[in-house]
């Protein structure tokens, strides 16, 4: 009986109904076989591990009989059905007695020193899975319950990034996905050596690689459930042995009724086909850092792909705004950040704001004239408090708020989504002329109307809690983050040429040009199917679309800024009684709309161009046709006096 075999009675002889099911485990010689479209690559969120190369599944139609059984040496697996499965049929059931969870490592006696050290961790509750796995095998050996699923575990991840020969980390450059790796392995490094120091156990249980391993073979294969209405994690055994697709074809659950984990079918699974779990939408980066994958076409059945880069962007040090541009831009942040004294209103100034408004109450009868100055008292002692910490912040941008420390990343996507509306807003801001800078960072931007009290200050009158999502979020003082429209179009053309300069640079970082990385692609011989190679260059690649989206964003934007300031050129030189003639803007818009479906520019580009360019510039016209109307006005008055 071989460890499969053995692995299958255990799960059966403990309660596990898994019939219409079977593992099979493909070998070497059947990876050539042709894939099927839906059967390319396997990836796994937060819960199931891969077995190296088992990320892939093969065309099933071209196995022989014998590949149904699971080999010991064969890494490449999958679940198949072995009958026809209807839609809402439950085809995996694993009980509760069968699952390791939190609380079991909790319950260890280095668990609890963990517990009882409130050590900060990267990783809580994977760590305390992590120590049950590492303990029981050691402690308990050939008579550890769990053995059978030990026996099955991969006993090497070569293809997680972590455990990458230098050579094969080569293939990564340019990417910040080998920062990334640094970071996890240096923080399993932090996590293992501040156990060591309260539970020196540790030591005794697991090396630091050892813990490496459980460290990535638990964050790739937990489940996160509700037990008994306790929210926990838990490694599945089976379950996690499920192959990734999307959308979906099933989904998973711990049944409290049963007590069991359940996987219930989406749809009906024909006999013979594999059956697939989906492990949501996630990039590449994930993929390939926590589980040793990309997935080659990873996109959405609407065509979104969730691929991202990262983007490092800061002030310039030669901008001869660079000091008054970092105090704006850490304005917010909560990282200790000497300038981030106008953060987020918080229960302090709750309690400082309600006696505020109880002194402005004794001065004044009106309610606007409460609020006014209330909150200018507020103000008041917020710009006294800045004025104590200027030595601080000088100090701090002339040394330390280097292109380094005023830093910040965003991770972008082909989309037009939040983490795109902060990039462009943080790129207004180093786009910012003195007064414009001036303008969106003023303190005394806020209007204090009867209408325009902000409700974190009605919340506070009513002597409510300041910790609400609203009441969160910077309501009182702009971030960097939070310029959402064009300040004006001279900015927003700065803007795209740095968008452009950032996106071009970091393109440079790469060994090798996207249109090298498509063609190499194509070549299976020296990229080979599965192999960490392979992935790396996927990897790249999906960066590298992204990076030409925005490239090509921004080179759009420009060319349509230029076609605005010929038609504000034009309205400048209109005379008064002349009509006005079609814009080139419009064409231009038109002729963007009409190849929108057909190769032409992507669409959060074209709706970027014929929406907020579109209002930017009759923001523009509107203040020509303004300046023009009242020079008129002026001359006709000298005129007639």
């Amino acid at each position: 009986m071989d460890k499969f075999e053995r692995f299958d009675q255990w799960l059966r002889e403990n309660g596990a109904e898994y019939s219409m099911v079977e593992l099979r485990c493909y070998d070497d010689g059947q990876r050539d076989l042709k894939l099927e479209p839906k059967e390319i690559y396997s990836c796994i969120e937060e819960k199931k591990e891969t077995f190296g190369i088992r990320n892939a599944t093969c065309n099933t139609e071209n196995y022989s009989h014998t590949t149904s059984r699971a080999s010991e040496e064969s890494e490449m697996r999958g679940m198949h059905s072995k009958v026809n499965i209807s839609p809402n049929a439950v085809c995996v059931s694993i009980p509760r007695k069968c699952l390791i969870t939190v609380e079991m490592g909790q319950s260890t006696e280095i668990g609890q020193i963990i517990l009882r050290s409130n050590l900060e961790l990267d990783a809580p509750k994977h760590i305390f899975l992590m120590i049950f796995l590492l303990w029981d095998r050691k402690a308990n050996g050939i008579n550890s319950f769990f053995k059978p699923y030990y026996d099955v575990l991969p006993p090497t991840l070569r293809n997680i990034p972590i455990f990458w020969s230098k050579e094969e980390l080569e293939y990564l450059q340019g990417s910040h996905l080998l920062i990334q790796i640094a970071d996890r392995k240096e923080a399993i490094a932090d996590d293992y050596y501040a156990i060591c120091r309260v539970a020196p156990g540790l030591r005794q249980i697991a090396t630091l690689e050892e813990f490496q391993w459980a460290r990535m073979c638990v964050c790739s294969r937990n489940f996160g459930l509700q037990i008994n209405g306790l929210r926990t994690s838990a490694l599945v055994p089976h379950a996690d042995m499920f192959n990734h697709f999307r959308p979906r074809e099933t989904k998973w659950t711990y049944d409290d009724e049963i007590q069991a984990f359940t996987i219930t079918t989406l749809q009906a699974i024909p006999a013979g086909k594999q059956i697939y779990d989906s492990y949501g939408q996630k990039c590449n980066h994930r993929f390939l850092l926590n589980y040793g994958f990309a997935v080659e076409d990873n996109r959405e059945m609407d065509g979104f792909c969730p691929n991202e880069v990262s983007l490092e962007i800061s002030p310039s040090p030669d901008d001869p705004l660079y000091r008054e541009k970092c105090e704006f831009w850490f304005r917010g942040d909560d990282d200790g950040n000497p300038s981030s004294f106008i953060a987020n209103p918080s229960a302090v100034r709750v309690s400082e704001l309600t006696a505020a408004f109880a002194v402005a109450a004794a001065q004044h009868s009106t309610p606007t004239a409460v609020v006014q100055s209330a909150m200018q008292a507020v103000v008041a002692a917020d710009v006294q408090r800045g004025k104590k910490n200027d030595n601080s912040i000088q100090s701090q941008t002339s040394s330390n708020c280097s292109t380094i420390a005023a830093s910040k990343r965003v991770r972008v996507c082909v989309s037009n989504n939040e983490s795109t509306k902060m990039f462009f807003s943080m790129l207004r801001v180093l786009a910012c002329d003195d007064e414009e800078l001036r303008t969106i960072s003023s303190q005394q931007a806020l209007s204090f109307g009867n209408d325009s009290c902000p409700r974190y200050v009605a919340r506070a009158l009513r002597g409510l809690s300041g910790s609400s999502p609203t009441f969160s979020q910077h309501t009182f003082y702009r971030t960097c983050r939070d310029i959402r429209h064009p300040i004006s179009l001279r900015n927003e053309k700065v803007m795209m040429k740095n968008m452009l300069h950032i996106v071009t640079n970091t393109l440079e970082l790469y060994a090798c040009s996207l249109a090298e990385d498509v063609t190499d692609l194509l070549d299976k011989n020296s990229y080979p199917e599965f192999s960490n190679k392979r992935h790396a260059k996927i990897q790249v690649r999906g960066e590298k679309e992204v990076l030409h989206h925005f490239a090509l964003w921004a080179q759009t934007a420009l060319d349509i800024i230029d076609v605005i300031e010929r038609d504000i050129a034009t309205e400048k030189t209109r005379a008064g009684g002349e009509a006005a003639s079609l814009m080139r803007f419009d064409s231009v818009i038109c002729a963007m709309e009409d190849d929108e479906d057909d190769n032409g520019p992507h669409h959060t580009i074209v709706r970027y161009c014929a929406d907020v360019l579109c209002a930017t510039r009759k923001e523009e016209l509107t203040r020509v046709q303004k300046t023009k109307f009242a020079t008129h006005s002026f001359k006709k008055s000298v005129h007639d006096g």
